[in-house]
């Protein structure tokens, strides 16, 4: 009979999950919607996952790693549902499109508030440390542009200058989102939708002829 070998003991601080990466970002994201991205570190991230905070570092530089990673996922997930909800709208219907963008920007925010929270807190690229963070951000303006370029185009919107008018517009999705995270203005789930088109169609209103 073949000697049957004993299990490889495992190492002090070895991770047994599979994903570290991906454990700790959740372990961050747990501990920015309870206390908030100030209160989170990449030591107490590694102890809540169960490895030793050297293990950790292997993977993330810094605190303001994590939390640019977070916020990087975050922005490339508007992205592509904005993708998706204009492929389900004709190009003419160019109100209904510029407040399909407004409600899942919003509907994003009430989601995944913690996340929301490291996405429009300090501008973690401050000092050029994480350019892949620019490019989901940059995504998502040009799409504004170019739908504000079409509504343009099409009559239907006034003509301005179109980077100012899509900063208007994530502006107005911003203040509007924000307030809700911080539930300065209170919407129960399942009047979220009606409420984000209402009060972010005045903003798009504004931009109509």
């Amino acid at each position: 009979m073949a000697r049957l070998s004993a299990p490889k003991r495992k190492e002090p601080g070895e991770y047994h999950h599979g994903d570290l990466r991906r454990a700790l970002l959740e372990a961050a994201l747990t501990m920015v919607v309870e206390s908030g991205p100030e209160s989170f570190s990449v030591r107490e991230a590694a102890r809540r996952v169960g490895v030793d905070h050297r293990a950790a570092y292997r993977h993330f530089a810094d605190k303001a790693t994590v939390l640019a990673e977070l916020a990087q996922e975050g922005y490339e997930r508007i992205a592509r549902t904005w993708n998706t909800v204009l492929a389900e709208l004709p190009e003419e219907q160019v109100h209904a499109r510029l407040l399909a963008l407004g409600r899942t920007y919003i509907e994003f925010a009430y989601r995944e508030p913690g996340r929301y929270r490291v996405m429009t807190g300090p501008r973690l690229n401050e000092e050029g440390r994480f350019p892949a963070l620019e490019v989901p951000i940059d995504v998502g303006m040009n799409l504004l542009r170019s739908e504000l370029r079409a509504g343009m185009a099409r009559g239907l919107l006034h003509e301005a200058d179109v980077s100012e008018c899509a900063i208007t517009l994530w502006s107005a999705m911003h203040g509007l989102a924000s307030s809700i995270v911080m539930r300065r203005i209170r919407v129960r789930k399942d009047q979220l939708a009606t409420f984000a088109e209402r009060t972010f169609g005045c903003t798009v209103r504004g931009l109509e002829k």
